[in-house]
């Protein structure tokens, strides 16, 4: 039963615990337990098959420290014993650096772009779900609005959105500028066969009072934004709209590997006053992430040691 239970974490199912025997439920807890240990210790490494014969991954293996990116920060649970250093450090890469690995991951190794977006939506729906937890006041689904660009940013947030629904998450796409390539046309699909609303524009004030979000996930721009360009509209109008959100409901404010708007090597250099409280930089951080000072998290930990000892990632565990 513990290997079904393993197999059940691994596919990302997260059922109830109440759903099984009480015995299976002190199992279930447990496992989950442990699976939140490894998530926030290893970054993200998902309980794969390859990884269950290990036992839970030192946090040495914690493969960012920025100002903000402390495990006895970012995290509540204890530290694993076998550390004997909370804060390694690892590689941020500049965006010049950031688009050459992407390229020779999917060259070298023969990732597809499609394994490497499934991968990156999956970690970003995992800490999703570690920093907003399982259930809203009176016993709702936590409400989370993923705003999706119409690149690779957008599809990771796509990606994220299907898992979070099975993650017991109440979803909702904004997607003002669809891509009409066919892997980003499939993805929209699956959500929508997900019955999850996909909006072309933010929610009104007046449906944004109604269904309030607990939590909003950037999924705008990603390493590729050119920062000496101004911000075209529809997305100026969007940001300055989650921002709000942000302000105005107390939501929690998540982006996916830059905050949208931010310069990829120097931060908020155009003063928008976009502040997430939570980054998730995918695979390495960015050199942008030494100015933010929330809680951070590094997903995908799937890099060949070659790959990532050349941009000095560490990803052992």
């Amino acid at each position: 039963m513990v290997l079904l239970k393993h197999f059940i974490l691994t596919t990302c199912c997260l059922c109830k615990a109440s759903s099984f025997t009480p015995t299976l439920s002190t199992l279930w807890s447990k496992l989950l337990t442990r699976r939140h240990f490894v998530l926030t210790t290893s970054s993200f490494s998902l309980l794969l098959p390859s990884a269950l014969s290990h036992s839970v991954c030192p946090s040495s293996s914690i493969t960012a420290k920025t100002s903000s990116f402390d495990i006895a920060k970012t995290s509540s649970l204890p530290a694993s014993k076998h550390s004997t250093d909370m804060s390694l450090q690892t590689g941020y890469l500049n965006a010049r650096d950031a688009a050459a690995l992407d390229a020779e991951l999917m060259s070298t190794p023969g990732f597809s772009l499609e394994q490497l977006m499934e991968l990156a939506g999956l970690a970003v729906a995992e800490a999703v779900y570690l920093v907003g937890g399982e259930g809203g006041g009176g016993g709702r689904k936590k409400r989370v609005l993923l705003v999706c660009g119409p690149g690779n940013n957008g599809g990771d947030g796509l990606v994220a959105a299907r898992h979070l629904v099975h993650f017991g998450f109440d979803a909702t796409i904004v997607y003002p500028k669809p891509s009409s390539k066919p892997h980003f046309v499939n993805l929209v699909k699956q959500c929508e066969d997900m019955n999850i609303p996909v909006l072309l524009a933010m929610p009104s004030e007046v449906d944004a009072e109604q269904n309030k979000y607990d939590i909003i996930v950037d999924a705008i721009f990603g390493f590729s934004f050119d920062s000496t360009s101004k911000i075209r509209e529809p997305f100026a109008t969007v940001i300055s709209k989650m921002i709000q959100l942000q302000k105005n409901q107390n939501a929690t404010l998540i982006s996916v590997d830059v905050p949208s708007g931010w310069d990829v090597d120097g931060g908020d250099l155009t003063g928008l006053n976009f502040h997430p409280d939570v980054l998730i930089s995918l695979t390495a951080p960015k050199m942008s992430a030494k100015k933010f000072l929330g809680r951070h998290f590094v997903g995908g930990r799937f890099l060949p040691p070659v790959i990532a000892e050349k941009y000095g990632v560490q990803v052992s565990c």
